[in-house]
């Protein structure tokens, strides 16, 4: 079971439907929750060449930049704090300074979960899009995450889960199961392969795993001239999936292999949140 949630706050859209589908959890497990903000004092003041004059330019830059990060992390704090109150959800808060993704993995560490948006921007003072922070985190926390799109659904209803026989696949099952969130859920495996039947075999061995754990799952195997991504979202939106439970960083076939190729395109598509566990 989770007892602590750890939810990663900045502005974007994102974000909000994150805080939204962490509230639901601690409050359907009655566990812990903790807003963190990250104020990256290190990436706004980074080295640059300067002229002489120039220096002088740049400090003035770092200050007004750094002013606005605390700006905008006291805002995220006090959104997140009027959603939870207006949810009966008591909450602690937490701002800290130092490099995005080395602050925020060191944070996750110590809870059982983290929630983070799909586009969650830690650097908006001197960057379009951050995609670079989430990547960091994802390939290195050991614990479970989960990755809530814009438009994520904070309540689960329906989940499939993405497997493809690995110990990273395999892995994420436990995690699922082990935390509380599989409980009263609708649960279907799904599995791609270019041969039908095998994966159907391996999608059977995800199903009667579920079941020695005691729940039951709907078996799809899917065999589509799409790229795995793209078979496994479509058919997760034909079931009306709320969320997608798998493996990160770990290939579907054998031929596509190449580190975190299924999870990226799965991050940079998805409509619906991931449970990802490394």
């Amino acid at each position: 079971m989770i007892k602590d949630v750890l939810v990663c706050l900045e502005s974007s859209a994102s974000t909000e439907a994150a805080a939204k589908t962490a509230l639901q959890i601690v409050k359907a497990q009655g566990a812990q929750l903790c807003g963190l903000a990250v104020i990256d004092e290190p990436n706004i003041r980074a080295g640059a060449a300067t002229s002489i004059g120039g220096a002088s330019f740049k400090h003035e830059r770092d200050e007004a930049l750094l002013a606005e990060a605390r700006a905008n992390a006291a805002k995220c704090l006090g959104a997140f704090d009027r959603l939870c109150r207006a949810a009966n959800v008591v909450a602690e808060t937490r701002q800290i300074i130092g490099k995005a993704g080395s602050s925020i993995l060191r944070e996750m560490q110590a809870f059982d979960l983290s929630v983070m948006g799909r586009d969650a921007n830690f650097h908006f003072e001197t960057e379009d899009e951050d995609p670079a922070t989430r990547s960091y985190v994802l390939h290195r926390s050991k614990k479970p995450t989960i990755l809530v799109p814009a438009a994520g659904q904070p309540v689960w209803k329906r989940v499939v889960i993405a497997y493809d026989g690995s110990s990273a696949a395999k892995r994420a099952i436990a995690s699922f199961t082990d935390s509380g969130l599989a409980r009263d859920l609708e649960l279907h495996v799904a599995t791609v392969d270019d041969d039908g039947a095998t994966a159907w075999e391996m999608a059977d061995r995800a199903v009667a795993e579920l079941k020695q754990r005691g729940f039951e799952a709907a078996l799809h195997n899917i065999v589509s001239v799409e790229t795995i991504p793209v078979a496994l979202l479509e058919t997760a939106v034909k079931l009306g999936a709320d969320a997608m439970v798998m493996g990160a960083y770990a290939g579907y076939r054998l031929v596509e292999r190449v580190w975190g190729s299924v999870t990226t395109d799965l991050i940079d598509k998805t409509t619906i949140s991931l449970f990802l566990q490394h």
